[in-house]
């Protein structure tokens, strides 16, 4: 097992919110037009760089450390994003962020959890939806049980693609989990990929999708991308009552 200390300085290389991520999803298939309804690019200066997930007509969850730099939190003003297309670079519609509210625990990827307060709601069409978050005390599939997760980061070849891939990955054993992240616990998940596939740089943020139901965000791979361990995830369950607060 490792030390904390040593494996985040491995996951800093490779957090996957980056500002200069660009490409797809390692593996998986371009997603259908109306098969990701809730996902969002999250822009900041008007590029791409996270997902976001649609959770209400006027707020969207995603990674905190996707809305800082050099651990500044980023201006309201920097931050847009653009819904109801699969396109990261056209169609849909540009949303202005009017505040953003990180989880007070934030702190060196733990807890790593932030909302997108909108300047003006959405209208919801069949390409723009809210996707239902997992409750509070909700259990986790099985391992083994596979979950949907949506993005625009970089393919591994790192060529860049315009429209999300969707990629099926499958719920790690706690064992696998907890020797690629030492300090799993309750509030992280890893779902296991092939080698060359899984989450990239620009795909922080993203949702993990389970029987229509968000019950994770991206938060980091640890090495490199594709590599043999697990991507990690915020388990949303064991942050529902505070979601819940800011989407009231």
């Amino acid at each position: 097992m490792q030390h904390k200390s040593l494996i985040l300085g491995v996951i800093t290389l490779a957090l996957v919110g980056m500002a200069q991520a660009g490409g797809r999803i390692l593996g998986g298939e371009e997603a259908g037009a109306y098969d990701t309804p809730y996902a969002a690019s999250l822009r900041v200066d008007n590029a791409h760089t996270c997902g976001a997930c649609i959770t209400s007509t006027n707020t969207l969850l995603t990674a905190a450390h996707c809305v800082h730099r050099d651990n500044k939190l980023l201006d309201a003003s920097r931050l847009s994003v653009r819904v109801g297309t699969t396109n990261q670079y056209a169609g849909g519609k540009i949303a202005h962020v009017e505040s953003v509210t990180v989880h007070p625990s934030y702190d060196n990827l733990d807890n790593n959890l932030a909302i997108l307060k909108l300047s003006e709601p959405l209208t919801f069409t069949e390409r723009i939806q809210a996707i239902e978050v997992a409750a509070s005390g909700e259990a986790l599939p099985e391992a083994g049980s596979e979950v949907s997760v949506a993005g625009w980061g970089r393919t591994v070849e790192g060529t860049a693609s315009n429209k999300i891939r969707d990629l099926g990955l499958q719920v790690a054993e706690e064992a696998a989990c907890l020797d690629a992240y030492s300090s799993h616990d309750s509030t992280s998940f890893c779902l296991a990929h092939e080698l060359k596939e899984g989450t990239c740089h620009g795909d922080g943020g993203s949702g993990a999708v389970h029987q229509n139901k968000l019950i994770g965000v991206c938060s980091f791979v640890v090495g490199a991308c594709g590599s043999r361990y697990p991507d990690v995830f915020v388990r949303l369950s064991a942050y529902s009552e505070w979601i819940q607060e800011q989407l009231a």
